[in-house]
């Protein structure tokens, strides 16, 4: 009866080891038996929220989770680190069909991998490892463990915030603030605002009296060029309609004027054949003036004559001579 019992009991105790060993085959996801990696990285911000178990994901894909959470502390010139260790399966990268090692994380960290916290949920704020690319970040390397490969990290921009917001001076900002509510104060009580209310709504007045008067100069003068516009038009339908009357009466004045110069052209063709040398007119003409210089000169020598014989116009020119 013992023996039954202590069968029984081997084969329950067999069945619960072999039931453990499938639960931790099944929720281990089939990561009991694979390559692992092991890995170390450092944040210098808080970590509140990443709990060992965590997991590590790459584009999405969980390469491995949280194994230990560690506070390093460093000289008095360094800051307080955290250490963040983590397996990762390298069965889940391969390269062209084949797994990747080591080398494929020095050359990831070469093109920007880097490592960063992220939220897993809002509502929960439990936080996770991020595996992702920033090709314009610096390599930060702690060093402090050189067992274990270095994954370099970048501060996520809640971090960047938060790491602001602890920076900014709260008790100068706040007396800041309350240097100028007291400067608005003795402002208000002096009444440069009321008085600067009252200049503005007197600017006011003065702009919109202005524009008023800019716009009655305006109409004015719009109807100014309407008058001006009409009277143009007026101007130009008249001339459109004088234009060929005008046109005809300058033809007619300059064919009268064509036929006055074709006449007197004629005219002094005809004078230039009467007044050649060769013209009857001018023969004629020589003629009598010699005929009357002939006669100047015979008065002239009568003239002469009476002047020196007096009585020769009784006795004769030929007396004259015998007496003498």
């Amino acid at each position: 009866m013992s023996k039954t019992k202590s069968l029984h009991i081997g084969s329950f105790v067999t069945g619960a080891f072999i039931l453990v060993f499938i639960a931790l085959l099944f929720f281990s996801g089939g990561k009991l038996f694979s390559q692992k990696e092991r890995v170390v990285m450092y944040f210098d911000g808080s970590v509140q929220g990443l709990q060992v178990g965590a997991p590590v994901k790459l584009k999405g894909v969980v390469l491995g989770d949280i194994v230990d959470i560690q506070l390093n502390i460093q000289n008095d010139n360094q800051p307080l680190v955290t250490a963040v260790t983590a397996d990762l399966i390298m069965k889940r990268i391969t390269s062209k069909g084949a797994d990747v090692s080591e080398d494929f994380f020095h050359e990831a960290i070469k093109q920007g991998l880097r490592a960063q916290l992220n939220y897993q949920s809002f509502l929960t704020g439990l936080l996770y490892v991020e595996l992702d690319f920033f090709p314009n970040t610096p390599v930060r390397l702690y060093k402090l463990q050189n067992d274990l490969f270095e994954l370099p990290t970048v501060a996520t921009d809640f971090e960047e915030i938060s790491k602001n917001l602890q920076e900014i001076n709260i008790k100068s900002l706040v007396d800041n603030l309350d240097q100028v509510a007291q400067q608005l104060n003795s402002i208000a009580r002096s009444g440069v605002i009321q008085d600067t209310l009252l200049s503005f709504d007197k600017a006011a007045k003065s702009m919109d009296k202005t524009a008023n008067n800019l716009d009655r100069e305006m109409a004015q003068l719009n109807k100014q060029l309407d008058i001006t516009t009409r009277e143009l038009n007026r101007l130009l339908r008249t001339l459109n309609e004088q234009t060929p009357i005008l046109a005809q009466n300058l033809n007619q004045n300059l064919l009268s004027l064509q036929q006055s110069l074709d006449q007197f052209t004629r005219v002094a063709q005809t004078l230039e054949h009467t007044l050649s040398e060769d013209a009857p007119l001018v023969n004629q003409l020589n003629t009598t003036l010699q005929d009357v210089s002939d006669s100047a000169r015979a008065f002239r020598n009568l003239s002469d004559t009476l002047e020196q014989q007096p009585e020769a116009i009784w006795r004769g020119k030929n007396s004259a001579k015998d007496v003498q």
